[in-house]
C-alpha cells in the first residue's frame, strides 16, 4: 500500500554486552540480491533514553555466496532518529538492547524476501 519500509525486531530480556566482538556477522539469502539493500538496526541503552532513536547499517548480499557479511561495530558511528542523524555517542556494545532489520525504499519495493540463516558476533 505504498508504505516506505517493513521491518523486524527482537528485544532482548536483558542488556546484552558484546564489548568482547569486533562486530556482527549475517548469512542470508534474500530475493533479489542484485538490487536489495537492507538495514541492521542496534540499539543501546543510549537509544532507549531517546525516543524513536537507534544505530544503522546497510548490507547486501548481490553475490549470494555462503561466505557471511561482517559488519563492524565501529561503523556504528551515527545515532538516528527516523532518519535524521542525531549528536551523540557512538554505539554501545557493552549495553545492547535490541537487534532488527529492515527493508526501505526505494531499494526494496513491493514483495520481498529475507532469510536470516545465521547471525552472531565475530571477534
Amino acid at each position: 500500500n505504498n508504505g516506505g519500509f517493513s521491518s523486524l525486531r527482537w528485544r532482548f530480556d536483558r542488556i546484552q554486552n558484546w564489548s568482547y566482538a569486533k562486530g556482527i556477522y549475517l548469512k542470508v539469502k534474500h530475493s533479489e540480491p542484485s538490487g536489495h539493500t537492507f538495514r541492521l538496526i542496534l540499539k543501546d541503552t543510549t537509544c532507549e533514553k531517546v525516543r524513536l532513536s537507534n544505530f544503522k547499517n546497510v548490507f547486501a548480499n548481490p553475490d549470494q555466496i555462503n561466505e557471511p557479511i561482517c559488519i563492524p561495530f565501529e561503523s556504528f558511528d551515527q545515532m538516528e532518529q527516523m532518519g535524521r542523524s542525531l549528536s551523540g555517542p557512538v554505539f554501545n556494545r557493552a549495553e545492547v538492547t535490541e537487534l532488527g532489520l529492515m527493508a526501505i525504499k526505494p531499494t526494496v519495493v513491493g514483495e520481498f524476501e529475507l532469510q536470516i540463516e545465521e547471525w552472531g558476533l565475530y571477534s
